[in-house]
């Protein structure tokens, strides 16, 4: 281990306390910027994924989510959390790896912190990598000390903005992530819109708490009444406050659930240029570290946002690009879901209760910010202004809607079986018969398959759900769902709510 040290050895232990200021003293992290930053910002969220960490077990945990959701604010709240419980400053560690040069300097780095802290204490350490995934192969300098014994007695936070790295990359390390029962694999997504109620409306927020509903068991149960073909009492109580709901949906549509597009909504009424140019430079960046080409990047998002909703192909998808190839069209793709910018759904094949991986998908946006954010670059439109011209289409906002709407259904998926190897390709698909009537999407939920169309109008005519009909009569399904813009009812063996109504329950 020597031979990894030397390249660490003149960097003195003094540059590591300006990094971790708390060794001198625990006040010190009421300083931090980034926590000084949530401090003064208009947006009190409390990420649910906060209380999700065993810190008395060893375990090394991957967080992993996209840029500009909070990853490192989160970690220095954790950091702060155990100061609070009379955690010795010397024993965490934490370190940004953006600028670190492979394995090799990283256990060097590592090796540097812990011969410095086991100097004089045996008790648990805890360390936090931010952003782990800037660091090719980071993977071999963990295994190597977790191999040698350098990490017993240790929980270690690695956060990352690269789904793909980080989950391959960790399961490169079997046997040596810890023997932890928590799911050890956490995704940080931007706020639901659930968390956006907490942080937006405090009346509303304790409406939702004295109706039980900010527990998932709760209302994990009246998704499943509501699938069944039942009303809960709930819901009726709930509606009551459909017109601040209503309102606050819209906003989300604008904002999404990333904090600085929130609070610059608040404080100033708009979003300015600057927070979405962050967000396309940190995203620009990425791709370039994954040898994509800008030019490149955009002609595939101005095809997805075309096709948005629809059924397509890697071949659809290549006509009027420059890229040559479908091959590399879904390269882009992967590089684009990885980073947590677009979800792809699947068609079901009923009958096995997979997707038909070979057919044709459907390319969803994850959070509507990001979506604004990429579509006025893409398109060289101006990005506040664009997505409210965008959002005033009947057709573009249900479009939008239905994306929301997919990435809640992922997210309900999990919390109905949480585990770290989650796929939500298995279990979040799109369905069509052999007559060619479309059901928007088919929710695996405990074995059975939750059947949910997407109408945002108020009004409905015949044939509109030929489709969520044909689904059910073929059975292992329940009753079925339409979320609509303003309809709440049972009707013919169906469930009629407003979107906001059903988001709120996620």
């Amino acid at each position: 281990m020597s031979g990894l040290y030397t390249d660490w050895i003149n960097m003195d232990i003094s540059q590591m306390a300006r990094i971790n200021p708390w060794w001198k003293g625990s006040d010190s992290i009421q300083e931090d910027r980034d926590l000084r930053k949530r401090e003064q910002s208009r947006v009190a969220w409390e990420p649910r994924l906060r209380f999700y960490f065993k810190f008395e077990e060893d375990a090394l945990y991957t967080m992993r989510g996209p840029r500009q959701v909070g990853k490192t604010t989160l970690a220095k709240v954790l950091i702060r959390d155990l100061l609070q419980k009379g955690i010795q400053g010397k024993r965490i560690f934490y370190w940004t790896c953006e600028l670190v040069n492979g394995p090799k300097e990283l256990a060097s780095i590592l090796q540097g912190y812990l011969d410095y802290a086991r100097a004089s204490t045996n008790e648990r350490l805890f360390i936090f990598l931010d952003e782990i995934s800037s660091v090719k192969n980071w993977q071999d300098g963990i295994k190597h000390l977790t191999d040698t014994g350098m990490l017993d007695n240790c929980t270690t936070i690695l956060t990352g903005s690269h789904s793909l790295d980080i989950r391959k990359a960790s399961e490169r390390l079997p046997g040596r992530r810890g023997k932890t029962d928590e799911v050890l694999d956490k995704v940080f997504l931007p706020m639901k819109f659930s968390e956006y109620i907490d942080v937006r409306n405090r009346k509303l927020r304790d409406v939702i708490r004295s109706l039980g509903l900010w527990r998932r068991e709760e209302k994990q149960d009246v998704i499943l009444q509501l699938a069944s073909g039942k009303m809960p009492t709930e819901i009726q109580t709930l509606s009551m406050y459909s017109d601040e709901l209503s309102k606050l949906f819209e906003d989300y549509l604008i904002t999404g659930g990333i904090v600085p597009a929130i609070d610059a909504y608040l404080s100033q009424g708009s979003i300015p240029d600057s927070v979405y140019g962050n967000y396309i430079s940190v995203m620009l960046g990425d791709a370039m570290r994954w040898k994509k080409k800008e030019v490149y990047m955009a002609q595939i998002i101005r095809r997805i946002i075309e096709s948005m909703c629809s059924q397509v192909s890697w071949q659809s998808l290549c006509k009027t690009t420059d890229l040559g190839s479908h091959h590399t069209v879904a390269e882009y793709v992967d590089v684009l879901e990885s980073s947590f910018i677009v979800s792809r759904i699947y068609r079901l094949d009923k009958n096995k209760g997979l997707p038909f991986f070979e057919k044709d998908k459907k390319i969803h946006f994850q959070d509507p910010f990001i979506f604004h954010a990429l579509r006025g670059w893409a398109f060289s439109r101006p990005y506040y202004e664009s997505s409210l011209e965008f959002l005033g289409e009947q057709q573009d906002y249900g479009k939008l809607v239905q994306s929301v709407v997919c990435n809640h259904l992922i997210r309900l998926a999990f919390n109905f079986s949480p585990r770290s190897d989650y796929e939500y390709m298995n279990k979040v698909t799109y369905w069509e018969s052999n007559l060619g009537r479309e059901l928007d999407f088919a929710v695996k939920l405990d074995g059975t398959f939750l059947p949910v169309e997407v109408k945002c109008q108020s009004d409905f005519k015949r044939g509109d759900f030929l489709g969520l009909h044909g689904f059910v009569k073929s059975g292992s399904s329940y009753s079925g769902i339409v979320i609509t813009k303003d309809r709440l009812r049972l009707e013919k063996g169906l469930t009629f709510i407003p979107h906001y109504l059903f988001l709120s329950l996620i």
